[in-house]
């Protein structure tokens, strides 16, 4: 019996080290706006569920990686007005189209599913009273610098 309570402790302490983050790759607006530049939009992508957590989803727009979502975390920008795609991937990925207007404020919320190996995502847009209401479930993004791309990460063979 005295053996079990730390091996408890070190299970507790593994499954929390396993927990991922939210982080966020592009400016984050200040969040005491409604919007912080009126001619562009703002997207909030929130994952307010604990399931998977152990498992991140990448969010991009357009192909623009902006972050990756965490449990009861959000990720949010602004951008120009326009058609978009906004797509989720972990195990498999989901997209939902958006049409951008200047001023607008947008909220996709992110339903995590059982998949075969990993967690995967599913987008789904919902109404501003929807989305304000999840998005105070859910945390802030860390915001970090973008990880290098694997073009820049390679020497220029001309350059000594």
């Amino acid at each position: 019996m005295k053996n079990t309570i730390p091996l408890a402790g070190c299970v507790c302490a593994l499954l929390l080290a396993g927990c991922a983050s939210t982080r966020q790759f592009v400016a984050l607006p200040d969040q005491a706006k409604k919007i912080e530049d009126p001619s562009k939009g703002r997207i909030y992508v929130m994952r307010p569920a604990s399931v998977g957590a152990a498992v991140t989803m990448n969010v991009s727009d357009d192909g623009k990686f902006i972050g990756s979502t965490g449990p009861k975390g959000y990720l949010c920008w602004e951008r120009q007005p326009g058609e978009a795609i906004i797509s989720t991937t972990s195990e498999g990925s989901s997209q939902a189209p958006l049409s951008v207007q200047a001023g607008g404020v947008y909220y996709i919320f992110q339903h995590v599913r059982m998949g075969m190996w990993l967690a995967r995502g599913e987008l789904e847009i919902v109404n501003d009273e929807k989305g304000r209401e999840v998005l105070k479930k859910c945390h802030p993004p860390n915001v970090e610098p973008p990880p290098p791309s694997p073009v820049s990460a390679v020497k220029d063979p001309t350059q000594h």
